[in-house]
Order: C-alpha cells, then structure tokens, then sequence
C-alpha cells in the first residue's frame, strides 16, 4: 500500500578557465576592490546536490485509487553561448582601430596602402565593454514538488487531479553593474593617469528567480471496446523577473536599479493549456485524434523595456499585456492495415490544423535579427494541411 523512494544526485559543471589569466586582464586593476564583481574567473558549480524523494500510497489497498507525492531539487547547466563572451570581450583580446584621411592633422592618420598600422602606434583600448562572471556564481536551482490523486471511476476509465509547485533561483542574469544608476563607478581608475576605464560591465549573475504553480485535471480511459483516450486541462502561473532565453546580446530589465518591476508573468506562461487524444477503431480502421489548446502568452507595452519607464519615474511591470499567439489544433490520422503476403502495407491519411485555425506565432520577445531563443517563425501559423502515405512492414 505504501511504496517510499528516495535518493540524492550529485552533479558538478566544471567551467574553462578564462582565455586571459585575471593578473594580465585589462581590468586587473579593478579585481579585488570592493564593490567589483568579478575575480576574472568562470566559477565551476561543485556542490549541485539534489536530494529527491517520491512516495505513493494507496489508502484502500485495492488498486482503484492513488495518492503520489514527490520532490526534489534539480540544476541546470549553463549554456556555452553564456561563457563565450566572458573568454572573448574582456578589454584585452582585441579592439577596433579605425583611421580615415580626414584625421590627418589629428595623430591618427592612416598608414599609406598597403601597410598596417604599427604596433608603436596601438594603444590600451579607450572604455571598452567587458563581459565577466559574478565571482559568487552558481548554476540555476530549482525545487520542485508534485502531489496527485488518481481514482477509478469506471472500469477502465480513472480520473487525477495533481498540482506541482516549482520554485528556482539562481537563475542566470545579464546585467550592466557600470550602469549610470550606480554612478558609473568603473569608468576611471586604470591607466597610468588613472583616466580609462570600462564601458558597459556586463556582469552574469545568478540573481533571478522564477516561480511556476500548474493545477492539472483530467480523465484517462484504457483501451477496451474499440476505443481509449486521454484529455487533461492545466490552469498554471508562471513567474519570473528574467527570461533571457539563451540571449547574452541585450539587457532585459528598464531600470538596473530597480528590478522589482521585472518580476511577473514569465515569457513562457500559459494561464490556460488543453491536451486530448482519441484513439478509435472501426472495421479495421484507426482513427487517431489530437487536439491541443492554450491562451496567449504576455508581451509587454513598448518595443524596449525602457519604454516602461514613465514619465515620474515609475516603471509599468514586464509582460502585463498578452500576445495574439492562442493555439487551437485538431490533428486527425486515419489508417488501416493489409496484408500482402509475408507484409503488411499500411496507407495513412493525415489532416493537420483539421479547423483551420490561424495559429498565429509570436514567440519571439524581441525583433527576430536580435532573438536568440531558437526562434525561426513568426506571423502566421501553418494552415490546414493534409497529406498521404504509405507505410510496409516485413
């Protein structure tokens, strides 16, 4: 009647050491002064434990109903694209030189064709923008717990209920702590006369968070008499202060200073999420059916999230407006087995979006030429589609 699982995963993510060593960095300057972020390292996570537990009991011990509870806490990996900027743009692994003729005059005028410029003549770089990891970084952790309850109605036919609650911090965030708001405290300080300094100091955090609560119904029927199927509806929120998708390029906040404002509705919430599938047969046919449905995802006002600031100071909250990307698809298959010989061919009929739905897509949260999400589709869904084949099994 009572089944207990328990266990604890270990995992490390161990990072590359950076391709300038922090003592020859061009902000070694700054490393070890307080307020400064960074030690000029990546910070390998070693200590990702993740203890789980997992219970079921069934309080009849008659095999028609269920209780399940489990909980756990996972790690996530850090995405390469996240590191690369870090080794690459950090104020000494190169610089753009510009010359033109018409600095002539000025000490900067461009070397006669076809020769290059010096190397007496290149200097440290002015301000330039740097990429570093906060020197306390960890790997996004997130705990997440599901209880469920699942009943037999009728025979063959059971129902659930289950809610999951799933809290993660850690997540990783881009921000510029050289920032104007902060007084711009890094933009002098090296150099001999001590004038140079960075530009933007685009800092990985591990500051964001994120909290997602999805309450779940459905009803479950085994194959018996020709038919079986499946329908659940999920009522869900989901929250977050930083949903950077893989986009280490662009700042996601208004104010660097004032976060709190960034915290609602994620980019991936789906307040209301609809799945079932019909599986029939009829005189050797197979009909197989699939529907899927969910409201719109959030977008907020303005094309930047400066946009949000007004003109008192205050800040509107992210994602307070929602998208026309609601999704409605009935998908049909039909199919039925001959056999021909030692074979069997099976023709199949497929009809996708059978409703004709527009299906709009929008999931990008910036303009496509900077979103870096995996995105390659936006505007218009696919449209009703049918296609025929032909399947032989031998």
């Amino acid at each position: 009647r009572l089944t207990v699982q328990y266990g604890v995963r270990w995992e490390a993510q161990l990072q590359p050491d950076p391709i300038t060593p922090p003592g020859d960095v061009f902000f070694a300057g700054f490393i070890g002064k307080p307020g400064f972020p960074s030690d000029g390292t990546i910070p390998s996570d070693k200590k990702m434990f993740q203890p789980r537990l997992g219970i079921s009991w069934d309080p009849q011990g008659d095999g028609k109903q269920v209780v399940r509870v489990s909980s756990g806490v996972f790690y996530s990996r850090i995405p390469g694209l996240s590191l690369a900027s870090t080794r690459s743009t950090n104020g000494s692994r190169g610089q753009t030189l510009f010359r033109a003729s018409f600095f002539n005059g000025f000490g900067v005028t461009p070397p006669t064709w076809p020769n290059l410029i010096p190397q007496s003549a290149i200097s440290s770089p002015d301000h330039p923008d740097v990429f570093v990891f906060d020197k306390d970084f960890r790997n996004p952790r997130t705990w997440s717990s599901t209880v469920s309850y699942e009943c037999q109605v009728a025979p063959n036919l059971a129902t659930f209920l289950s809610f999951t609650h799933s809290n993660t911090d850690r997540i990783t965030r881009f921000i510029n702590r050289n920032d104007a708001v902060f007084g711009a405290p890094w933009s002098a300080g090296l150099g001999a006369d001590g004038k140079n300094g960075i530009g933007t100091l685009t800092v990985v955090e591990s500051s964001a968070k994120s909290r997602y609560d999805g309450l779940t119904l459905g009803l479950n029927k085994k194959y018996s008499q020709g038919y079986q199927f499946q329908v659940n509806y999920t009522l869900s929120r989901d929250l977050s202060d930083d949903d950077n998708e893989r986009d280490p390029f662009s700042f996601r906040y208004a104010r660097a200073d004032n976060l709190a404002p960034e915290y609602n509705y994620s980019d991936r919430d789906q307040r209301h999420r609809f799945n079932a599938w019909l599986l029939t047969t009829f005189r050797g046919f197979e009909f197989n059916n699939r529907v899927t449905g969910r409201s719109a995802q959030p977008k907020s006002i303005g094309n930047t999230p400066q946009d949000r600031i007004q003109a008192n100071g205050t800040i509107i909250k992210r994602n307070t407006l929602r998208k026309d990307n609601e999704f409605f698809s009935w998908d049909l298959r039909v199919t039925r087995n001959f056999k021909a010989g030692g074979a069997v061919v099976q023709p199949i009929f497929e009809v996708f979006n059978l409703t004709n739905n527009r299906n709009i897509k929008r999931p990008e949260v910036t303009n496509l030429v900077f979103n870096f999400d995996g995105t390659v589709q936006s505007g218009f869904g696919d449209p009703r589609q049918a296609q025929i084949g032909v399947r032989v099994l031998f």
